[in-house]
């Protein structure tokens, strides 16, 4: 009430209640229980996602929390599997399910808010406020959350890139009582959220480097990369005994996908772990699968050995020549990023590549503008180093340094003059 005034509540919105002359405010009754089985069974025997909405559109009045998460869940899953996303977050109906959530958020259970919540970061739904009473009910229910739910919830709120200090800590505080229950993949979730995000918990960690240890056997090639990626990108010690047993292990696996093979390479290059028969068996699969690999793929793996300077196996010799024809028949899909982590690797190996440098500087002149300052400076002293002068990405880079050179750092200013006088420009 205000001034004596009937107001609605959020909940009385989304439940059908009316605003009546006089102040009068007529709710209709709660759905029954069995009503909301029966509201359950209609979301789940939807057969795609905008058969939910319609569910959503037409009887969303009688929903329940449980119904609203699991319809949250299904539009997700559906919607992303069919690679409609977007489409479904364009839809008229799907507001009515946001404004559904928003209400019920407070209610849900700890299963429905690992499927409401693991179904907005499914679909990029960045919605500020949902977010936050997701937040709030799960630190309210921490307790209740299993492994997999703390995970999830973990992994989620780092899927969209939402940092919540306080979630995560309770999260932190909350699996390690119940890290004896935790499978691998929830290892794995939880620690890629914590680097995802940036957010170091030792105590944490130190129980999840343990457990990892204890279970390494278990993991698949994508939980492994995915942990020895995490902690390395969190600057966590795990010192020798992980070393040894992540190394053991990347070596009696076989099938890896690109993704795998380049967080396994990142980790070791940016840890600076000098490992000349790992590297090469890492260059040797990638020869393996390398036309299903990605520019950020080919980037990362040319840069991690770049960086360790080392290029004196056979099999890395053979690795730069197979990725050469790549790079010059790919380089019009590679970004920027690419282009610079690319271009630096093969001019820091001193690798001949000629037609490489070619092809890179013709995308990197198609793309100019969209290169920030270091990228532009990453590309000018490689092609000062390797001694390539293309005129058009010269012009360009002179174009784009003109305009953006206050954030231009002095190290920038002197490499990128440094790569101008010697290319004559």
């Amino acid at each position: 009430m205000s001034n004596g005034a009937a107001v609605l509540s959020e909940d009385d919105i989304v439940n059908g209640c009316v605003l009546g002359p006089h102040g009068y405010v007529y709710r209709p009754p709660p759905p029954s229980k069995q009503l909301t089985i029966e509201m359950q069974v209609s979301v789940t025997e939807c057969r795609n996602w905008r058969e939910v909405l319609a569910v959503v559109e037409n009887l969303g009045d009688l929903f329940d929390f449980r119904n609203t998460s699991t319809a949250v869940h299904r539009v997700a899953k559906s919607s992303v599997e069919a690679g409609e996303a977007q489409l479904a977050k364009s839809d008229h109906r799907f507001p009515r399910l946001l404004q559904l959530l928003r209400a019920k958020c407070k209610d849900l259970s700890a299963w429905g808010l690992s499927d409401a919540t693991w179904g907005m970061a499914k679909m990029q739904c960045k919605d500020d406020e949902i977010f936050t009473r997701l937040s709030m009910r799960a630190q309210s229910i921490i307790q209740d959350l299993d492994p997999q739910g703390l995970a999830i919830v973990a992994w989620s709120f780092a899927t969209v890139g939402r940092r919540d200090e306080a979630l995560l800590s309770a999260i932190a505080v909350e699996s390690r009582k119940k890290l004896d229950s935790f499978g691998v993949q929830n290892i794995s979730n939880l620690i890629w959220a914590n680097a995802t995000l940036g957010v170091r918990s030792d105590a944490l960690h130190a129980d999840l480097l343990q457990e990892s240890l204890r279970r390494l056997e278990d993991f698949t090639t994508q939980e492994l990369a995915i942990v020895n990626w995490a902690f390395t990108k969190l600057a966590y010690p795990v010192g020798d005994e992980w070393k040894n047993a992540i190394r053991s292990r990347v070596l009696r696996l076989k099938e890896y996908a690109p993704s795998e093979l380049s967080m396994i390479a990142w980790a070791l290059a940016t840890r600076g772990d000098y490992d000349p028969d790992l590297m090469a068996y890492i260059a040797r699969r990638s020869m393996e699968i390398m036309r299903s690999f990605t520019g950020q793929n080919m980037a990362t793996i040319v840069w991690a050995i770049a960086t360790v300077s080392y290029k004196d196996d056979p099999s890395i010799d053979e690795f730069l020549r197979m990725a050469i024809g790549a790079i010059t028949a790919r380089s019009n899909e590679f970004q920027p990023l690419n282009i610079a982590l690319i271009s630096w690797g093969l001019a820091k190996l001193s690798f001949k590549a000629e037609a490489a440098f070619e092809a890179l500087c013709d995308s990197a002149a198609a793309q100019i503008d969209a290169f920030v300052p270091q990228n532009l400076v990453q590309v000018m002293w490689a092609c000062g180093t390797a001694g390539y002068k293309h005129e058009a990405f010269l012009r360009g880079a002179a174009r784009v340094a003109k305009r953006t050179v206050d954030d231009f750092s002095s190290q920038h200013q002197s490499n990128f003059l440094w790569a101008c006088a010697r290319l004559g420009q």
